[in-house]
């Protein structure tokens, strides 16, 4: 395996969140050789004895080996050493900061055979993550594409990070005046509708759901505006139980968009 790129009169030379970004650098490198089986017995040894060193040197605890030498059990320790080293650096983690995901001994489920085509509308959004996880959840329900109007898209770095690799299939349409692009689409047979906390609105659960359908959903501070809101046929809201009266836009797309694929899909 790769070496420590520093000496310890070098490390300790440096700042603590310097030290814990080499850190998470030497074990990301480490972390992927694990996922392609490219560590023996001999490498593990010699890894544990270079991380506790550096441990060490940092002033940090050391390292406990596995109790066995399985891939799994090995991933899943190293992928908590990385996630330690990125809490010590005092900054929020978010989903795009992760390890790729792994799937090793998961249960096969089939895809559901699905032929409705429903698209989504962004109104207005900001946060690329948000869109990024609504790529994903796109993908997910089986929704066909993305209309995104004054919503940046698949083409920023954030979007395709947080989509997890979702944006490279969901199609995507851009649009300097969605209210005009869906009056289009409603002249082609859509339906519009649009997901907000409008007085009247019914809950998403109670609506009768067609194929042919483009879901709206607006920005994160003032929901749908007003001009794109004047094309929706109907509107429908998430119910809240709690005391805030609404969701997080990527959540609220997956509460919704997946309602309507098992509707869709079910009959």
């Amino acid at each position: 395996m790769d070496t420590f790129g520093f000496t310890k009169k070098k490390f300790v030379s440096l700042g603590p969140e310097t030290r814990n970004k080499h850190i998470i650098e030497w074990l990301s490198e480490f972390y992927q050789k694990l996922t392609t089986n490219r560590v023996n017995p001999k490498a593990l040894d010699l890894f544990c004895r270079q991380y506790n060193e550096i441990l060490n040197w940092a002033g940090m605890k050391p390292f406990i080996k596995p109790e066995s030498n399985t891939t799994r059990l090995w991933m899943e320790t190293i992928s908590n050493q990385i996630h330690f080293h990125r809490c010590a650096l005092g900054d929020p983690v978010r989903d795009p900061d992760l390890l790729e995901m792994i799937q090793t001994g998961d249960a096969l489920f089939s895809r559901v055979n699905q032929s409705f085509h429903c698209h989504l509308a962004l109104d207005g959004l900001r946060s690329l993550f948000n869109v990024g996880s609504i790529f994903r959840t796109c993908d997910a329900a089986g929704f066909k594409s993305i209309i995104l109007g004054n919503t940046q898209g698949k083409e920023h770095k954030a979007v395709q990070k947080t989509s997890m690799g979702a944006h490279k299939w969901v199609g995507q349409e851009k649009t300097q005046d969605l209210a005009r692009t869906l009056v289009e689409k409603k002249e082609k047979g859509y339906g519009i509708i649009g997901v907000d906390t409008i007085e009247d609105c019914l809950p998403f659960y109670d609506y009768t759901w067609k194929d042919n359908t483009i879901l709206v959903f607006g920005n994160e501070e003032y929901g749908i505006s007003s001009h794109v809101g004047k094309t929706c046929d109907a509107f429908v809201h998430i119910p809240m139980f709690g005391r805030k009266n609404s969701l997080n836009i990527a959540n609220a797309a997956a509460i919704v968009c997946f309602h309507v694929a098992r509707s869709l899909c079910t009959r």
